[in-house]
């Protein structure tokens, strides 16, 4: 056996999502080198935990999915449990600390070393179906990005104890960034860590093993002397050149209906600009799939089974090529495909892809947009690339279209200010006939500050004091690796105590509009021949208007996308001045959205 690679449990192990979904770097990575020559053995052993927790005491079981669904991931999860395996010394030494903690979110220490005798056994059971390929074995490699490096660093130490002279690799982004020197300096077991993309860096380390004078490629590793060093980058292969990902589907314990696939539209942020995001830190290269190559691995899955119909859209989005959504759905229509996620920029978003998107299939799960926040100079704060207007015209569109959306609302952020604050209050209120809608979901949070981030690496501009370690790494007693994975930090704002009243009035605005429906807040209008009429209930207190003439005009201007005020005085032969002061009038009824510098606008009332 040439190569083994390996995926570990997820934190997030009780989820559907990552229960149910094969690792596609495996799989891209099995096809790959098959294609080589060369033999590769996969485990997708995220996908046997659920099982393996059966065997267990119901009440343990149910505790640790408990934990896992209840409490975010970064504060105590299943990661956690396994990391207190790995670094057994400095468990025993912080046991109080972890009482703590656990104490905090309804657990017990007792609870937890439960939890650890589960992982010990599926470790134990993990490496004894790995084992018998070792002795042929040149390299393993595992794949981490979801909270699963501590088991994996498990796994890859009592491999290198067993097996001295196979390497190892691991990659993903619970190990890239400035993490990637923590991790070879304090972690014997590893002999490279990937800080690009999969392909390109196996490729390399396969060339490298065959003739050592060969250069590495996308790879931290230590020389002859134990000096850590960064080897040269080399371009990714294009999306549209990578195989089809190759699945061992048999040895996955799941029916084909039951498993979900994976599927890659493309990779890459187009817009890498966002100030809480450390996506550029992972070195991957923007690029797109062509709706062709994308429907011929959905058929390729089909002709492996016609039981093969649910599909997760992993790219961090989706549109970095609107046309080829479009395209695809051409392809896809009539398919009768299932789709779990799938993560869109709002900016890139019309109604075009978003009629495109109901032709995908059933969307089991909504997909998710970028959101965050229903204010213009936090937007700008955050670099999103996209303003309070257009946020608030795709969520009519999707409103309209009866589409499932979900997205994050950032309750706190560096720099944001009472006025800031007040403003996105006031579109929320505004808006609330929207985010009432059965199809759209809202998830306030406060704002995270991973590793890598633009604003972890410039704290001062952004008024913030980080801790000193992760959340991760503050649990254990002298921990040597305060950036432990992608693991957040704390933190505390320049105005803490405002960030913290500003951010629970948002949680108490959201819950407020969470508890209400769509029957008593709505905003229609209808044509009719004396007329536009629009129908307004809030909080079940209705009101009728009646537009004519001009105002008529002026309103569906706008009815369909937000217009600039000038635009639409050239085109309806009205003065702006004029225009502007229907607008007024209609702001004042809260009929329309204006954009910050009021010089556009949107039109609130949906279609009945």
């Amino acid at each position: 056996m040439d190569f083994i690679f390996i995926s570990m449990p997820y934190a997030k192990f009780d989820s559907r999502w990552f229960a149910h979904v094969p690792n596609i770097n495996l799989g891209i990575l099995n096809a790959l080198l098959s294609e080589k020559g060369k033999q590769a053995k996969t485990f997708h052993f995220h996908l046997d935990f659920l099982s393996h927790l059966r065997g267990f005491d119901a009440g343990v079981g149910d505790k640790m999915v408990g934990l896992a669904a209840q409490f975010g991931v970064e504060y105590l999860g299943l990661d956690y449990v396994f990391g207190s395996l790995l670094f057994e010394d400095r468990y025993q030494a912080s046991r109080e600390l972890f009482r703590e903690r656990l104490s905090s979110v309804g657990f017990t220490l007792n609870d937890f070393d439960e939890f650890r005798e589960v992982a010990r056994s599926f470790i134990e059971l993990a490496y004894s179906r790995v084992e018998p390929y070792l002795e042929e074995t040149r390299l393993v490699g595992f794949s981490c990005s979801h909270y699963q490096l501590s088991a994996s660093l498990l796994m890859c130490s009592k491999i290198k104890e067993a097996y001295p002279e196979v390497y190892t690799v691991v990659g993903g982004k619970d190990c890239s960034g400035a993490f990637a020197n923590e991790l070879l300096d304090h972690m014997d077991c590893v002999d490279y860590v990937g800080i690009g993309e999969c392909e390109v860096t196996i490729c390399s380390l396969l060339e490298h093993m065959d003739d050592s004078k060969k250069p590495l490629c996308n790879v931290m590793y230590r020389d002859a002397t134990g000096k850590i060093k960064k080897s040269k980058s080399r371009p990714n292969f294009s999306p549209d050149s990578l195989p089809f990902p190759k699945y061992d589907f048999e040895e996955m314990g799941l029916e084909p209906s039951e498993v979900i696939l994976p599927v890659e539209l493309g990779r890459g942020c187009p817009w890498g600009k966002c100030t809480f995001c450390p996506d550029e830190s992972y070195n991957i290269q923007c690029g797109s799939k062509s709706a062709k190559r994308v429907n011929e691995e959905i058929e390729y899955y089909q002709g492996v089974s016609s039981d093969l119909t649910n599909f997760i859209i992993l790219d961090s989005d989706a549109l970095k090529d609107p046309e080829e959504v479009v395209e695809l759905s051409k392809y896809l229509e009539g398919k009768e495909l299932s789709f779990h996620f799938a993560e869109f920029r709002a900016q890139r978003l019309d109604k075009k892809v978003l009629e495109a998107l109901l032709r995908f299939g059933n969307w089991v799960s909504p997909f998710q947009v970028g959101i965050e926040i229903f204010c213009d100079r936090v937007l700008g704060l955050m670099k999103k690339g996209v303003t309070a207007l257009r946020n608030v015209e795709l969520l009519k569109m999707v409103a309209e279209l009866g589409i499932p959306l979900q997205f994050n609302l950032f309750t706190c952020y560096p720099n944001m200010t009472s006025d800031d604050f007040l403003e996105n209050l006031k579109v929320m209120d505004l808006i609330t006939h929207l985010l009432v809608r059965d199809n759209i979901s809202m998830f306030p949070g406060e704002f995270y500050l991973p590793t890598d981030c633009p604003v972890f690496l410039d704290m001062g501009r952004y008024g913030l004091e980080k801790h000193t370690q992760s959340m991760f790494s503050d649990i254990f007693e002298d921990f040597p690796m305060p950036s432990y994975s992608n693991y957040v930090y704390s933190y505390q704002f320049d105005n803490d105590e405002e960030q913290f009243k500003m951010s629970m009035k948002i949680r108490e605005k959201a819950a407020e509009i969470e508890s209400k429906g769509p029957r008593l807040n709505h905003m229609y209008y209808e044509n009719a021949t004396d007329g536009l009429r629009i129908a307004v209930c809030r909080d079940g207190q209705r009101t009728n208007y009646e537009l004519k003439g001009s105002e008529e005009d002026i309103y569906l201007a706008a009815i369909e996308e937000s217009q600039r005020i000038s635009t639409a005085s050239e085109n309806l032969g009205i003065s702006s001045a004029d225009v502007r002061s229907v607008l007024d009038d209609f702001e004042q009824k809260g009929l329309i959205l204006y954009s910050s510098d009021k010089k556009s606008f949107l039109s609130l009332a949906m279609k009945t």
